[in-house]
């Protein structure tokens, strides 16, 4: 993204933190810059913060949720630039940060003015006692083994717990059950399975295939999903409330579930029944469902200048990416299910094609991670992220409306 009157390319991210009841109640802000400029952390940082909290609409930005933000040292001395309010704000201690009794008197300033504080777990640091005295939030690194003597003396001191890394669902579970208070939801976008775990409101899996073996089909019959879908009264009800609304300009509102599938089209109903169907009752599900639609509009913004690739086809490829963790099904056992024309299931497989090169662009950019790198002549950082930025902006839209 380019800021007007500012050159350099800077790309951000909001990663969704939830708490142990699957709520999502926070966002870590990670931003990239693609200028060679190392030595501005401050710069960097204010122009991440500047779009999160000024540019985005009003849906896209945190809210009421927190904002986690991993300051640098250098605007730890700079209280004058601390984001407003102060309650809404958790400021993150970098891991690589040289702590010295200056930064923790910086930070203790900084707590009395009602800023939360998180820092990386401490333990054997020579200011370890100093950290933990600051600190509203300890930050524990979940990919590892975990330390129960020291997770329980943690919470006995009153700390808030934050699982980071988490790479499965047991460990997500057992960080839940050792009391962890919030958890990094950026695992979401992994697959994980287990068995036996409760479907939720779209019912029996079987009925939920049908309906997307014939959503898409080639040829598929709009009166076979009429039938299917009188079957789940929460997808009709959904169908009739988008068709009844001012986005598609109808005068008179009408409770026909077929003339509503004709007003919404096929593509607009793929996308709603997709949601719909994937955003069960299992509170998880929600928040990786919205990590789905985000990457399905943005390979859609992607495919758009080209004409050898079709936008509902790159929108397809974007949200089948992280259909086996949102149908708790291996991936290539549910491709086999599923219709997909041949161009699409390689870019899923192998990423072949203009599909599977947009998918990885895609998958790329939402590792953010901070350092420069270079982008293809026809994706720029700036496109990338008006891309990114578009894509939250409708995923927001639909997932307001259900």
């Amino acid at each position: 993204m380019t800021a007007q009157g500012v050159t350099e390319r800077f790309t951000i991210a909001l990663h969704p933190i939830h708490d142990a009841d699957y709520r999502h109640v926070a966002d870590r802000l990670v931003y990239q810059h693609d200028d060679d400029d190392d030595e501005d952390p401050v710069g960097h940082l204010a122009k991440a913060l500047s779009a999160v909290l000024y540019e985005l609409d009003e849906h896209q930005r945190p809210g009421s949720r927190a904002l986690l933000i991993e300051l640098p040292g250098e605007w730890l001395m700079r209280p004058e630039l601390l984001p407003t309010p102060p309650e809404q704000v958790i400021i993150g201690v970098p891991a690589r940060l040289a702590i010295t009794p200056a930064v923790i008197d910086r930070l203790e300033r900084i707590a009395e003015r009602h800023y939360r504080i998180a820092v990386p777990d401490p333990l054997d640091h020579p200011m370890e006692a100093e950290l933990l005295a600051v600190a509203d939030i300890v930050e524990i690194d979940a990919a590892g083994p975990l330390d129960l003597e020291r997770l329980h003396a943690l919470k006995a001191r009153g700390h808030r717990l934050l699982a980071e890394h988490i790479q499965d669902h047991e460990r997500l579970e057992q960080c839940r059950e050792l009391g962890c208070d919030f958890i990094n939801g950026r695992y979401l976008s992994r697959p994980h399975y287990q068995a036996s775990r409760p479907r939720g409101r779209h019912g029996n899996r079987a009925a939920q295939m049908r309906l997307i073996n014939e959503l898409y089909r080639e040829d598929a019959d709009l009166l076979r999903l009429h039938d299917l879908l009188l079957q789940m009264p929460h997808l009709h009800v959904a169908i009739l409330h988008r068709a009844n609304s001012s986005h598609f300009g109808q005068r008179q509102p009408s409770s026909d579930l077929r003339r509503a599938m004709q007003v919404i089209g096929l593509n607009e109903l793929r996308r709603l029944v997709m949601t719909m169907s994937l955003a069960s009752n299992l509170p998880s599900s929600r928040i990786t469902v919205r990590l789905a639609l985000i990457r399905g509009y943005m390979c859609q913004n992607l495919a758009e200048p080209f004409r050898n690739i079709d936008p509902e086809d790159a929108f397809t490829t974007g949200l089948f990416s992280m259909m086996g963790a949102l149908l708790e099904e291996d991936q290539a056992t549910l491709l086999a299910q599923v219709p997909l024309s041949g161009v699409i299931q390689r870019a899923l497989e192998r990423h072949e094609g203009p599909l599977g090169a947009i998918l990885a662009l895609c998958e790329e950019h939402e590792q953010h991670e901070r350092k420069p790198r270079e982008h293809p002549p026809e994706h720029p950082a700036e496109r990338l992220q008006a891309c990114y930025l578009d894509a939250l902006e409708k995923t927001a839209a639909l997932m307001g409306r259900l």
